[in-house]
């Protein structure tokens, strides 16, 4: 077999092999995607012998609370959004400040027109919840998110009814297990920023004064994206799973060619 014969016939042997890779790159597995946290029950189902178990995440319910800005606001009014939540509360001398001013510059990140790979940014909302409601007013609020160069066009502070918003957070967000430190049912004061998806399932729990923590959270917003690309494939995503089987088209042809070459050969003699 000449040089030409042997260049043909590793081109088509690599050709699926890469391809398969391809494909593997591509797949849905090829990103570690944020886990589900809160399953509300767990269905088994037993199909030709094979055994799968269906799980349903806990969804956080809609609310309606009163913004900075004194509006109503509601989480349904966020659909198809990435949601980013945080308690805080205006008189706090310590944690919040610190707090605020993190997710201040993750929203900022967001609006950073280089990070193009994102998307629009308003795919990110951000929710701050006061967690001393009866103090915190919207003027107070608002004096808040003046100081500390809230865009209100993707960040919300939020100030409602005391028990509902407690109980959103203990019951729903089931913040108290999350905090290493416990929390005080009376009076809930932690660091922690909770990750929404698009169905709203709760997908993670950062230290919000921690740098590193803060970045995988910026890293899992973008996970996330990802998620929702893969609800609207592109046309050519379709395509994927046929290019092992065209990618075999090459070797074919060249097998048939390599016989129908040997046998003009014996022809000749």
């Amino acid at each position: 077999m000449n040089k030409t014969a042997w260049r043909g016939l590793l081109i088509a042997l690599f050709v699926p092999i890469g391809s398969y890779f391809i494909v593997k790159l591509l797949g849905e597995d090829a990103v570690q995607m944020p886990p589900k946290f809160f399953p509300d029950s767990v269905t088994q189902k037993v199909t030709d012998g094979k055994t799968t178990f269906d799980t349903s995440w806990h969804r956080i319910p809609d609310f309606t609370f009163t913004n900075h800005l004194g509006q109503a606001q509601s989480l349904s009014e966020l659909e198809g959004k990435i949601v980013v939540v945080n308690t805080f509360f205006t008189r706090c001398p310590n944690i919040c400040p610190g707090l605020t001013r993190n997710i201040k510059k993750l929203q900022k990140s967001f609006e950073n027109p280089k990070r193009k790979k994102f998307g629009d940014t308003s795919v990110v909302y951000f929710l701050s919840l006061s967690i001393d409601p009866e103090r915190d007013s919207v003027g107070a609020l608002k004096k808040w998110a003046d100081r500390f160069y809230v865009n209100s066009d993707s960040w919300s502070l939020m100030t409602g009814d005391k028990r509902t918003i407690y109980n959103l957070l203990l019951n729903d967000f089931k913040l108290a297990t999350q905090d290493g430190e416990g929390v005080d049912s009376n009076f809930i004061h932690s660091e922690k920023v909770m990750l929404l998806d698009r169905d709203r399932v709760v997908r993670g729990f950062y230290n919000g004064l921690d740098s590193v923590e803060m970045g995988r959270l910026a890293g899992d917003i973008g996970k996330l994206y990802l998620e929702k690309d893969r609800r609207k494939p592109s046309i050519f995503r379709q395509y994927i799973p046929l290019i092992p089987v065209l990618a075999t088209i090459p070797l074919i042809l060249f097998i048939v060619m390599f016989f129908l070459n040997r046998n003009r050969k014996k022809e000749q003699f």
